[in-house]
């Protein structure tokens, strides 16, 4: 399905200073989606998960828009973005943002529930992606659910109930008993940012919860072998244990695929151990360029 930029309207909310990104937003019909572009050079998209932002790529930002073009964005009902969360429909959002921008092809980067969206958007899109990183990804549509992750299942289906009953502060509190909250020994760092990134959140896919519309279906486990282009898995050692297995499923049925584990991290490796992780997607990309044409460059007039 392909939608027309000509029915988009693209907003400038707020140009930074010269090198700076440039944050704005996009009308995509039902939301407008909150992003930012930094850098030159082939496009990089990072893909947000679940109750984070576009700021939660910081660390991203400053290496790669060295090297390459930046793109971030609140996924729609988060951030900046209005709109309710619908993982269905944002690879639909990611499409529409990538041809108001005239850009043919990206880097696809995805954590969590973002890692779902990127899926989607590879298996929808494959002709829109140079490649694919799967980050502490969702699972396929079909996966086998570890007897061990059950608890954790339904503590995560209680949470709109908890929400709405007692309250945001007691999902957080909740959410530091799980895996999903491991951060290394003595790292208050990464804790307060967590807390920040919380105190961000609105709640509202918990409080005004919308069933998903099923635009852009998440791919099953015997569809992974069709996806061509390359792809990095990569988790911290410490990862909640159904996403450690995804990332095994995804590493065994991806033809073009290469899996990294970043010691002493979980579910926030990008941020705790930032130099390991910004160095594993930097060589992914690397390898990848390397078997890529040269950008066109536009002639001077």
């Amino acid at each position: 399905m392909r939608r027309t930029i000509l029915l988009v309207t693209a907003l400038v909310l707020s140009v930074g200073s010269a090198g700076a990104a440039q944050t704005r937003a996009l009308d995509v019909g039902d939301a407008r989606i909150s992003y930012d572009l930094k850098g030159r050079g082939r496009t990089v998209v990072f893909i947000h998960g679940w109750t984070h932002n576009k700021t939660v790529w910081d660390d991203q930002v400053a290496v790669f828009s060295k090297r390459y073009r930046v793109l971030r964005y609140d996924s729609r009902g988060f951030g900046n973005s209005t709109g309710f969360a619908d993982e269905s429909a944002e690879p639909l959002d990611l499409l529409v943002l990538l041809e108001a921008l005239r850009i043919d092809r990206a880097y696809i980067v995805g954590h969590s529930r973002g890692g779902g969206v990127a899926l989607r958007f590879a298996a929808a899109y494959p002709d829109k992606v140079d490649g694919l990183v799967l980050y502490g990804a969702a699972p396929p549509a079909d996966f086998p659910y570890p007897p061990e992750s059950a608890e954790s299942g339904r503590l995560f289906g209680s949470l709109p109930a908890i929400a709405k009953q007692h309250g945001l502060d007691s999902v957080w509190k909740l959410l530091l008993t799980t895996e999903l909250a491991w951060v290394p020994p003595g790292r208050t760092d990464v804790t307060e940012r967590y807390r920040k990134l919380w105190l961000s959140y609105s709640g509202k896919d918990l409080l005004e919860p919308h069933p998903e519309s099923g635009k852009v279906p998440l791919p099953s486990t015997a569809r992974l072998s069709t996806l061509r282009m390359p792809t990095l898995v990569i988790i911290g050692d410490h990862e909640m244990a159904f996403l450690a297995a995804a990332a095994d499923t995804f590493a065994h049925r991806i033809p073009n695929v290469k899996k990294v584990v970043i010691p002493n991290a979980g579910h926030g490796t990008h941020f705790a151990q930032a130099t390991a992780f910004n160095g594993a997607l930097l060589d992914f990309f690397s390898d990848v360029d390397r078997t890529k044409k040269p950008l066109a460059r536009k002639k001077k007039k």
